[in-house]
């Protein structure tokens, strides 16, 4: 009996052995990556659920690009979207979101915070007072953030902070809130002057409120309604005194796109904070001065189209740029001129201009207007205390000065207009000669003087209405340099295509070209 007892229990031993040996075995390969159904099933509801979540967050920005993931965001494994995400701080810094509504408004900072929108670089260029960064949105979307420079915000903190009786260095953003801004009063030319004046903006460097009108400052209010709700809250009214003051650039986007008026700027995407989203993408013109004079032609009639939309394209407003230069102006994606600066921008409610004289026998160009003209004008204009109905009728006499500053300062490379500067205040100062070359130089012989005739009666009009013809002749004339290498592709294209194989390609008659279209 003893012997059998000693023999059972070493048939136990070894079967405890076995089975721990089993579970050791089972235990392994479920660490080696053996997934048990249940788990399977958790991880498909999380990838389906954070699949939808995502495809929720891809419409959060109003331009047509893939959004980013935030999962990518925080991938290890080195590829661009991480990369770009070590510049997420120093977005949300430039931002500033905590100093709103004392900004310019908050429709992008969810999709900074949440990555979707992601700094490329963080090296700034210096451009017009501002610092501009290039974003991305997902890996087609290019974008531009610009970030005031200047000390204006440091100096509407204060004013803020003061008025609120808080002291310097205040919360600015609960500061607002008790501030002048947030008085419920409609907008006026009286108090915006007043606000620019005491962060130290002068009149003249304002052009946005040239001529101020009733109807003007209405839709600039209505720019900044948000909700469509027909009035503005506190913290919408609050922001419109921020950006008019700070980035006049941005409300002149703003009322254009309200106003649905599409003629040479780059897309206002967005803003967060006291930054503000831009088209990206832009080839600034002044690299393109050694192309072919084909395409510079055809980029110098584009210009001359921009003045005449600027002036005939919308039947109540009348656009009036004061700052052309070559560093102002860009060539987009499509191969758009654009302008990007739009601080000089007035915008003039066409109401304000004279319908007829009272004889019927005068015109607007009934006298000539050169350069002498357009400084008296100005002048004149940005006066304090001018009579603004009086002055503001004869916007439109002297607007096609425009192409005269676009023909001086741009287009042309005759040595003679190197020295034309048409937005210098002193006419004693002693002018300095443009250092860069003209966009429509190395103008081929059989063309140089026409071209250059033209350029000359554009800059300086010898008889009235003589620039405004110039300016069309010239336009029409550059134009066609564009469509006679359009037809020198064509017809090469057609040799290629005869000569191959000495056969002649037999095409259809009933093809749609889309001739309309074009």
């Amino acid at each position: 009996m003893q012997l059998l007892r000693i023999h059972y229990q070493k048939l136990f031993v070894c079967f405890s052995f076995v089975m721990l040996v089993l579970v050791v075995v089972r235990v392994w390969e479920a660490d080696d990556g053996s997934v048990g159904p249940h788990q399977t099933t958790s991880s498909s509801l999380k990838a389906q659920e954070k699949k939808a979540n995502n495809n929720g967050r891809e419409n959060s920005i109003n331009i047509d690009a893939p959004a980013l993931s935030p999962s990518r965001h925080g991938s290890r494994g080195g590829n661009k979207a991480a990369r770009a995400n070590i510049f997420a701080d120093l977005f949300e810094d430039l931002a500033k979101e905590e100093t709103c509504p004392l900004c310019f408004g908050h429709d992008l900072c969810e999709d900074v915070s949440a990555g979707f929108l992601t700094l490329a670089t963080d090296a700034p260029k210096l451009q017009d007072e501002a610092a501009v960064y290039e974003a991305e949105l997902g890996d087609m979307q290019k974008l531009t953030v610009k970030v005031p420079l200047s000390d204006r915000f440091s100096h509407l903190d204060e004013l803020v902070c003061h008025n609120a009786s808080l002291g310097s260095g205040c919360s600015v953003g609960s500061a607002a809130h008790r501030s002048f801004l947030a008085r419920p009063q409609p907008l006026s030319s009286h108090s915006l002057h007043h606000l620019l004046r005491t962060i130290g903006i002068p009149r003249a460097q304002y052009p946005l409120l040239m001529c101020p009108s009733t109807k003007l400052l209405t839709v600039i209010e209505r720019s900044f309604d948000d909700n469509d709700d027909h009035s503005l809250s506190q913290e919408e009214r609050i922001t419109l005194y921020t950006t008019l003051a700070i980035a006049p650039d941005i409300v002149v986007l703003k009322l254009l796109t309200k106003a649905n008026l599409n003629v040479g700027f780059p897309r206002l995407v967005g803003v967060c904070g006291r930054l503000g989203v831009f088209e990206g993408e832009m080839t600034p013109l002044a690299s393109l001065l050694d192309e072919t004079f084909n395409v510079r032609a055809s980029l110098a009639a584009q210009i001359l189209t921009m003045v005449d939309d600027f002036m005939e394209d919308d039947p109540e407003w009348y656009l009036f740029y004061g700052s052309w230069s070559l560093e102002k102006l860009a060539v987009n994606k499509d191969g758009e001129v654009v302008l990007t600066d739009l601080a000089g921008m007035a915008i003039v409610d066409k109401n304000l201009f004279r319908d007829d004289y009272e004889d019927g026998t005068e015109s607007r160009t009934q006298e000539v207007c050169n350069r002498e003209c357009f400084q008296k004008f100005t002048g004149e204009v940005y006066r304090e205390g001018h009579d603004t109905d009086e002055i503001c009728s004869r916007v439109e006499d002297v607007g096609h000065l425009m192409y005269a500053a676009v023909c001086a300062m741009i287009l042309s490379d005759m040595e003679q207009h190197k020295y034309v500067d048409y937005f210098t205040s002193s006419t004693n100062q002693q002018q300095q000669p443009r250092t860069t070359k003209g966009l429509l130089h190395n103008i081929p012989a059989s063309d140089r003087a026409t071209v250059e005739e033209l350029l000359a009666e554009c800059v300086d009009e010898a008889a009235p209405g003589g620039r405004l013809q110039a300016a069309q002749e010239l336009r029409d004339f550059l134009s066609d340099f564009l469509l006679d290498e359009e037809d020198e592709d064509g017809d090469n294209g057609e040799e290629l295509s005869d000569n191959k194989d000495g056969d002649v390609e037999d095409y259809d008659d009933d093809y749609d070209y889309g001739e309309d279209d074009s």
